[in-house]
């Protein structure tokens, strides 16, 4: 069984990362730069939520 957290937008499933200590990502690697201010942790699922539908419906994405 998978501890791993996804949130769904539209048809796109995202993985996401973290808890409610440390917050919320959707890049692993934002971890390893907590104390450097990483710019995609979000301190609830809600605000990542909120940011993700954002990048959606500007077109703008995750990079991809």
């Amino acid at each position: 069984m998978s501890d791993q957290t996804y949130l769904r937008i539209g048809k796109e499933l995202f993985p996401i990362y973290g808890d409610e200590v440390r917050g919320w990502s959707p890049h692993a690697g934002d971890f390893g730069a907590v104390a450097d201010g990483a710019p995609f942790l979000y301190a609830s699922l809600d605000e990542l939520f909120f940011a993700l539908v954002n990048l959606k419906t500007t077109g703008s994405g995750l990079g991809h």
